[in-house]
C-alpha cells in the first residue's frame, strides 16, 4: 500500500489543513516532511487530463493521478469524488469504508 502524491495533491492537503484551523508551522512543517519522506509514497507529474467530477472539477487531479499510478483506491471524505464511486476499477472510497476492507481481507 502506498501513499499517492503530486505537488498539486499536497498544496491541496495543506489548504484544507489550514481551513480546519491548523496554523502552526511546525505542524505542517512535520507534515511536509512526511510526505517527502519517501517511505511508502509514490510522486508521479505526468498525467493524462481527466474530465470526470462535475461538481468539482479541481478534485480530476485524484482521478488523474489514481490512474497514473495504477492506484486501486481514492481514500476521500470529498463528497464530489465519493459520488464517483468507481472509475475504471478505481474505487472511491472514505476512510471508514477503506479500514473496513483492510479489515475483510480486500473483498468489497
Amino acid at each position: 500500500m502506498f501513499l499517492c502524491l503530486t505537488g498539486a495533491i499536497i498544496n491541496e492537503y495543506v489548504e484544507i489543513l489550514q481551513r480546519l484551523g491548523l496554523q502552526d508551522a511546525s505542524e505542517l512543517e512535520g507534515l511536509l516532511k512526511l510526505f517527502s519522506s519517501g517511505y511508502h509514497t509514490v510522486f508521479t507529474l505526468k498525467t493524462k487530463k481527466i474530465r470526470t467530477v462535475e461538481k468539482d472539477p479541481d478534485d480530476d487531479k485524484f482521478i488523474e493521478y489514481a490512474t497514473a499510478l495504477d492506484a486501486r483506491h481514492i481514500i476521500t471524505g470529498d463528497k464530489a469524488l465519493r459520488d464517483i464511486e468507481d472509475y475504471m476499477r478505481i474505487k472511491v472510497l472514505t476512510p471508514k469504508e477503506f479500514l473496513l476492507l483492510q479489515g475483510s481481507g480486500g473483498r468489497i
